[in-house]
């Protein structure tokens, strides 16, 4: 397991890729890659083998507001 920042992500996507270019995140954990790709405009796919952790990205990826 490893922790990361949402301005982390967003600034490693943001220098390596384009709007609506799609990231994939094999390792998807609580979903920060995916927070940090949505706040960018870009496209995610997200894969995680615990359904636990499957549930947390995704009520996060439900808010409205991700800062």
């Amino acid at each position: 397991p490893t922790q990361k920042t949402i301005s982390s992500m967003a600034r490693m996507i943001h220098i390596s890729s384009k709007e609506n270019d799609i990231i994939l995140d094999p390792f998807l954990g609580s979903g920060t890659t995916a927070v940090a790709a949505k706040q960018l405009g870009r496209k995610f796919i997200g894969i995680e083998i615990s359904e636990k952790y499957c549930e947390i990205a995704r009520g996060r990826l439900r808010q409205e507001v991700l800062f």
